[in-house]
């Protein structure tokens, strides 16, 4: 085996490990990206210089990613998208749109959610949801039905409107770049046609297919937000319910409703299975468990806070960019300066044997916070915690978000103009959303994704290697050759296929980045046009509906809408199928081949 082929070899390896460690989150996205990255360098740029032997790749090469211009230019659109947010520049229409009236209320619904696909088009959609959830959440309680049955519908709408433009997901933008270096050019538009005749068919089963899935999810008034599992803890004091408990095989018989993940005496620290422990004052106990029964438990909530004013419980997603994240649930200074207090927290279903001061809050989880009405009223405002249960009326627009409307309004134009490179605009955009004081310094560092940074620019020296050392080439030789006799249009539904199925374990950007040229040298093995397979990587890299780690935004939904992993499944494998099916069946036609 000659060196170029071991170092493809060796590639494939480090291609499927980072798949594996972005599947597992055992790790950070950044760490495993950085991994990825350290171990291309061991391959292409230390071990041939210490044998002396020529490589494909040097370390400029394996670095480039991180100035590609599409990276800038997500990057920058995600800055674009936070400015929007932040003024509330968008509250104001779909506040009104939600109080249409002389529609039926399904009727309000989807005009809400198409509203929410639209803005896809051309915004990153994790705004757009974050803006669009409180919204439907307030709806969900003033119509009685459950939030399941609009939010799971809402993420998957603005994931389809993302595929109509080549502004409307990074995916696209990557997918591009990449492309680009084949000489294939995508401008603004290119993706609309067949975008729309995806979204006629993807968009009637969002809207009236997966509400019917989630129909028998009772509503807030019947069983208020009960599906989500919090954990909080709680330091036991004299007179406590669970003062004197005693464990019995390995679990506590009065706690049928909720789980004891942790007790901590003193340095001591005991984890399930409890042998012969029993709870005593001082006693820190980690529970887990849905907020009524922790209620009840006297583990969250009490009766009357400061000043005699009577406490309530409030449930709030953290939205992506908030300075909470990466803190600890004490750490926030919520209750410094609003005088709430986060009483337990829901991330995604997943809960971690740790003590509940050392939580780390990330984007998307749900906080259940505990105060007065006051409390509440002093919350209005900060973009960071958006409050899912008060029903506030609307905040006055801000000055500012006319102007961010301006200049997004701005970016799309000249983008669509073809004139300026869209990285250009986007930065420009970035760049007048700070002068104009749209949005501070602050904030945008803390739009700034470090996950998003690493992961594409570790995907793009990944893909780079790939095909310097001749891997794209290899895969889509396989690929010509599994799919043989069926022609190029087999061979366009095999690669879809292949993608959209490997986009719901690993990062869709990744998943572009990969497979764009292997897209490209199976449409020169098999003599097609290489336009449509470049296509095909764009539209089944966005189909990632089935996971909850497809895409950011199904985590985001998933807190508030009560979701599971099997839910995600149910609803979002038909809909992958239905685009895959739809895009195999017109893209040959569509492009003529």
């Amino acid at each position: 085996m000659d060196v170029s082929n071991l170092q493809m070899w060796l590639t494939f390896a480090v291609i499927a490990l980072t798949i594996i460690g972005f599947s597992l989150e055992r790790l950070a996205i950044e760490t495993v990206a950085l991994a990825a990255l350290v171990a291309l360098t061991l391959i292409f740029v230390v071990v041939p210089g210490l044998l002396g032997v020529p490589s494909p790749l040097d370390l400029p090469d394996l670095l480039l990613g991180f100035a590609n211009p599409a990276l800038v230019a997500v990057l920058s659109l995600i800055v674009v998208g936070q400015a929007l947010f932040q003024t509330g520049a968008l509250d104001r229409p779909s506040r009104g749109l939600a109080r249409v009236s002389g529609l039926k209320p399904w009727a309000v619904v989807a005009l809400l959610i198409l509203f929410a696909a639209f803005l896809s088009a051309f915004l990153n959609n994790t705004p757009v949801v974050v803006m669009m959830i409180p919204v439907l959440m307030s709806l969900a309680r003033e119509r009685r039905v459950s939030p399941a049955r609009m939010l799971m519908a809402l993420n998957f709408a603005t994931i389809v409107g993302g595929t109509t433009t080549l502004i409307g997901s990074s995916t696209n933008l990557l997918a591009a770049q990449v492309a680009r270096s084949a000489d294939i050019e995508l401008h603004l538009f290119d993706l609309t046609v067949p975008g729309l005749v995806v979204a006629a068919f993807a968009l009637p089963y969002v809207l009236f297919v997966v509400p019917r899935l989630f129909a028998g999810v009772p509503a807030e008034t019947e069983k208020p937000l009960s599906r989500k599992q919090f954990i909080s803890e709680i330091v036991l004091t004299e007179n406590h319910p669970l003062v004197g408990m005693q464990s019995v095989a390995g679990l506590f018989p009065g706690l049928q409703a909720v789980n004891i993940r942790l007790v901590k005496r003193g340095d001591d620290v005991h984890l399930p299975p409890f042998e012969d422990v029993t709870l005593g004052v001082g006693d820190l106990v980690v529970v887990s468990g849905i907020r009524d029964d922790l209620a009840r438990l006297r583990i969250i909530g009490a009766e009357r806070g400061e000043g005699g004013g009577t406490l309530s419980l409030a449930e709030a997603i953290l939205a992506p960019g908030a300075r909470m994240i990466g803190r600890s649930p004490e750490e926030t200074g919520i209750e410094q300066s609003t005088g709430l207090r986060v009483a337990a927290v829901e991330r995604r279903g997943r809960m971690s044997r740790q003590a509940f001061s050392e939580i780390r809050l990330e984007e998307g989880d749900v906080l259940l916070l505990s105060g007065t009405d006051d409390a509440f009223d002093r919350q209005r405002g900060n973009r960071d915690l958006l409050v899912l249960e008060k029903s506030f009326a609307p905040l006055p627009a801000r000055r500012d978000a006319t102007r961010a409307i301006a200049i997004f309004a701005g970016l799309v134009v000249v983008a669509a103009s073809g004139y300026v490179p869209i990285a250009i605009a986007a930065l420009t955009a970035a760049l007048l959303m700070l002068v104009l004081g749209c949005l501070n310094v602050r904030q945008a560092k803390r739009a700034f994704d470090g996950r998003i940074f690493m992961l594409i620019g570790a995907s793009i020296a990944l893909a780079a290697a790939m095909e310097k050392t001749g891997g794209a080439d290899f895969l889509a030789t396989e690929l010509v050759r599994l799919t043989a006799g069926g022609g190029p249009h087999i061979l366009l539904a095999a690669l879809f296929a292949l993608v959209a199925v490997l986009t719901n374990v690993l990062s869709n950007n990744a998943t572009a980045v990969l497979f764009t040229p292997i897209a490209i040298s199976a449409a020169a093995e098999s003599g097609a046009p290489a336009l449509p397979f470049v296509m095909a990587v764009i539209f089944a890299a966005n189909a990632s509906f089935a996971t909850p780690i497809g895409y950011q935004t199904n985590l985001l939904v998933m807190g508030p809408g009560g979701y599971s992993f099997r839910d995600f499944f149910l609803a979002g494998a038909p809909l992958t199928v239905l685009v895959w099916i739809v895009f195999s069946l017109f893209a040959p036609w569509y492009y003529g081949f």
